[in-house]
C-alpha cells in the first residue's frame, strides 16, 4: 500500500510575499541584507518556506529580477504608443525605486553568474524596446536617423536618467534640476510634430 502523500502547505500568497519582501529589502537595505531569515520575517512566513518555493537564494533573486523585469518591460512597450515616447522613457528611467533595485542587481551580478546572465538578457530586451520606441518617435517627426541614431538617443535618455537617480541615492543633487530641465526641453523639441508636411522629410 502506497504511503500517503505529504500535504503541500497552503500558498495563501506566500510565494508572492517572499518576492515582494526580497525586492523591498534590496531597495531599502541592499542585497546583502536579503537573507532567508530576513526575507521570511519581512514576508511574515516561516524561514523554511523560502527554500520550499526557491531551492536557493540565487533562485529567489532570479525570480525577483524576472518579476520586476516583466513589469518594467510592459511599461516600456507602452511607451511605443505614447503621445511622447521620448519623454515617457525619460520618466520611466527616472524612477528612483526601479533604479535602486537595478543597482542592487548589478552589484549582485558581480558575484553571482546566474544573476549576471539574467540581468544581461533583461538589459538587452530593455535596450531593444527603448531603441524601437525612439526610432518610431524620431521617424514620425522627420528626424534624420543617421544624425540622431535611435540607439544612441535611447541610451543618452536612459543612462542620464539613471545616473541622476544614482546620485540622488547618495544625496548628490548639485546641477540636477538644471540638467533635468535641459534634457526635458531637448526631448520636447525632438518630440515636436514634424514641420515638413509635404512628405519629403526623412
Amino acid at each position: 500500500m502506497a504511503a500517503p502523500r505529504k500535504a503541500r502547505p497552503a500558498d495563501n500568497g506566500a510565494r508572492m510575499r517572499l518576492l515582494e519582501a526580497t525586492a523591498k529589502i534590496m531597495r531599502d537595505e541592499g542585497y546583502a541584507a536579503a537573507t532567508s531569515r530576513r526575507v521570511a520575517t519581512e514576508a511574515g512566513v516561516k524561514q523554511a518556506l523560502v527554500y520550499y518555493y526557491f531551492p536557493s537564494m540565487d533562485d529567489l533573486f532570479v525570480e525577483v529580477l524576472r518579476a520586476g523585469a516583466e513589469v518594467s518591460l510592459a511599461r516600456m512597450r507602452d511607451a511605443l504608443t505614447d503621445d511622447d515616447p521620448l519623454l515617457t522613457l525619460w520618466k520611466l528611467n527616472s524612477d528612483l525605486g526601479m533604479t535602486a533595485l537595478n543597482s542592487e542587481f548589478t552589484a549582485l551580478a558581480n558575484h553571482r553568474k546566474a544573476i549576471r546572465a539574467e540581468l544581461k538578457a533583461y538589459a538587452e530586451r530593455v535596450r531593444d524596446i527603448e531603441t524601437a520606441a525612439v526610432t518610431v518617435a524620431l521617424r514620425a517627426r522627420g528626424i534624420d536617423l543617421e544624425a540622431y541614431p535611435p540607439v544612441a538617443v535611447s541610451m543618452l535618455i536612459a543612462q542620464t536618467a539613471r545616473s541622476l537617480c544614482n546620485e540622488d541615492a547618495v544625496g548628490v543633487t548639485l546641477g540636477h534640476r538644471e540638467l533635468r530641465d535641459f534634457i526635458e526641453r531637448q526631448l520636447r523639441l525632438l518630440g515636436a510634430p514634424a514641420q515638413d508636411t509635404t512628405g519629403s522629410g526623412r
